[in-house]
């Protein structure tokens, strides 16, 4: 099950027109470009100049490469909270109304932006008629992967290519590698040390992908799930949260209130050691659909944490 839950975005939102923000910087790059999809080749004729991201990672991949989307399906609300590493750059072109209620893409709205690429996730094209549809309304690039949560740099690199930024895109993926390993590199064990990262609900704990987490050298606990395919763990075997660092996330005031009132949560490892991190939403997003932007951020977050190993 997806650790984060992706935020609900209603009601209609105005759409960038010519004139407002486009690119700030242009990719380079030769045209044209093929762009391996799940649901076959796209082909990006020229340097785009209208792209529109179907949400905030994407829209993160984007403007790390320097190119800022004329529109971004994101709530600006809600940006404060879901996304604070980027509320400034996304404040003017966030627009809800690019997704409907349920969270699937709105064919109307997006061809209302005129865009001339399409950046998605692979969860928001899962099938081939959508990808189709959308397709039909500019070049929609995803990775090519069944996987729900494709790998952080993988993803970077489709959006690379697509924007004429792969150069960039390797700078990046070395330079947030870097920085992670330098934190990591304050534990002298750190490969020894686990993670575990887990959403607490009522009858149990949901395994997410935490693989971001070996970029600081830590290794998954036998029985992290970074699938994120299968079963939950029941409240009464609390006590296999047992990782070095344990980042569980609470939706809820009443989800929170619970764990610190569980003597079995209370007693575990991470607990004990001040090696737990009690994630929100925000934490949740960067942590599920991580980006170049948001990944600076989240490295910040947890750096306290890690120094706890030392």
């Amino acid at each position: 099950m997806v650790v984060a839950a992706v935020v609900a975005v209603t009601g209609c939102g105005g759409a960038a027109r010519e004139g407002e923000p486009g690119p700030s910087a242009g990719g380079g790059g030769d045209y044209p470009v093929t762009v391996r999809t799940h649901h076959g080749e796209v082909t990006v004729e020229e340097s785009p100049t209208r792209v529109l991201a179907l949400g905030f990672a994407t829209a993160d991949e984007a403007i790390s490469l320097g190119v800022t989307p004329v529109s971004v399906a994101a709530d600006p609300a809600s940006l404060e909270t879901a996304t604070p590493w980027m509320a400034d750059e996304l404040a003017g072109i966030a627009d809800p109304g690019l997704l409907t209620s349920d969270g699937q893409p709105d064919l109307e709205a997006i061809a209302s932006v005129q865009p001339d690429l399409i950046l998605a996730q692979t969860f928001q094209v899962p099938d081939a008629t959508t990808f189709e549809r959308l397709n039909a309304i500019a070049p929609t690039v995803a990775p090519d992967s069944e996987a729900l949560n494709v790998d952080w740099d993988t993803r970077l690199r489709t959006t690379a290519r697509a924007l004429g930024g792969e150069e960039e895109a390797e700078k990046l993926i070395a330079s947030v590698s870097d920085e992670f390993a330098e934190v990591g590199s304050s534990v002298p064990d750190i490969g020894s040390r686990t993670y575990q990262w887990v959403r607490a609900d009522p009858t149990g704990y949901s395994f997410g992908n935490g693989s971001v987490l070996e970029l600081f050298g830590l290794t998954p606990a036998d029985n992290q799930d970074n699938t994120q395919l299968g079963d939950p763990l029941p409240l009464e075997r609390t006590g296999e949260l047992d990782a070095d660092v344990l980042m569980v996330w609470a939706p809820t005031e009443e989800d929170r209130a619970r764990l610190d009132e569980d003597p079995l949560f209370q007693t575990l490892p991470a607990v004990g050691a001040s090696t737990v991190y009690y994630a929100d939403l925000a934490f949740a997003n960067a942590l599920n659909s991580p980006a170049p932007i948001g990944l600076g951020w989240l490295r910040g977050e947890l750096e306290p944490v890690i120094g706890q190993l030392a």
